[in-house]
């Protein structure tokens, strides 16, 4: 093989700039996880979800405003329908199993868990895309899961069923991975992030109308940090992830953020005063370790090797 062919392989298997909007998904999600934590515990999931989006969505105005881009893309909207729409629900119910599960058992174990999208998507393209597992896929697989057993065990009642909605989380957010790769190679990533910032709040604020739940924050700081963890999580993390998406096969994409559990591990110690236990720190880097494996040997043929 020529060194030209070799750099476009090497290129395509390993883009550059996908892996930097990976590193850019990883540190930005990890400050929402921060703000997240930092929330009164007592204000309802959905109503914090609400405003959390909702601060996303105005700060997208301004990009939009301020991008030409993006005003440009407003001609397209009838071609951002399906996506829309589905993100915009699935959004909603992983985001409020996510703060639930920050509530429960903490930003550096909810972290971990969310890992688990890494294998959802992996199922995902193996029922859906006849995708096959190879040796190397198969192995961080197994050490995947083994790091979170050892997570995901608890003795209490409650904190097993945080941990129960950290890997609801996961999945949902691993569904919507799957479907911007299947819907969104023709369309503006930063434009999907504006429209699900908007879905979500439309989406969430319907049900707290319906159910009679809204609550308003008590607190002018909590207004605040929902703004910038949606701003930050919800709005600059996904247009990172989805402009990745678009660059990097989608398990990749998940599996390199196992980055994300370092910054919030290194938040949650520095800011909250808070570590998990040594053995969910084991657990936690098995499953990083698995997810490297993932990333190392994803998209080698199963053939290729056996040999």
């Amino acid at each position: 093989m020529s060194d030209l062919k070799k750099t476009t392989v090497n290129k395509n298997r390993f883009p550059i700039v996908g892996y930097l909007f990976l590193i850019g998904t990883a540190l930005f999600t990890a400050l929402s996880y921060a703000f997240g934590r930092a929330l009164d515990k007592n204000l309802d999931p959905e109503s914090a979800m609400f405003f959390w989006f909702f601060g996303a969505f105005v700060f997208s105005i301004f990009v939009v405003l301020a991008v030409p881009s993006q005003r440009a893309e407003i001609k397209r909207l009838r071609s951002y329908t399906k996506i829309f729409i589905y993100t915009s629900i699935i959004t909603s119910v992983g985001a409020a199993l996510w703060i639930m599960s920050i509530r429960t058992i903490g930003i550096p174990l909810t972290s971990f868990l969310m890992k688990a999208q890494t294998l959802f998507a992996l199922l995902l393209g193996m029922i859906f895309l006849g995708e096959r597992l190879n040796k190397g896929e198969s192995v961080g697989i197994v050490i995947t899961i083994i790091g979170g057993v050892i997570v995901a065990y608890q003795s209490d009642v409650g904190l097993l069923i945080g941990t129960f909605t950290a890997i609801g989380a996961a999945f949902f957010y691993s569904c919507i991975s799957f479907i911007v790769k299947k819907m969104g190679s023709d369309l503006n990533m930063l434009t999907v992030a504006n429209l699900r910032a908007l879905g979500v709040s439309i989406s969430l604020i319907v049900y707290l109308v319906a159910t009679g739940t809204f609550e308003m924050p008590h607190r002018l700081i909590d207004i605040v940090f929902m703004a910038l963890g949606g701003i930050t999580g919800a709005y600059i993390a996904k247009a990172c992830q989805f402009q990745a998406i678009k660059l990097i096969d989608v398990s990749r994409t998940t599996a390199v953020l196992p980055m994300e559990s370092i910054f919030v591990v290194l938040l949650s110690y520095f800011i909250f005063k808070e570590i998990p236990s040594a053995i969910k720190l084991i657990g936690g880097a098995l499953i990083i370790t698995g997810v490297i494996f993932l990333v190392i040997f994803r998209g080698q043929k199963p053939e290729v090797m056996d040999k």
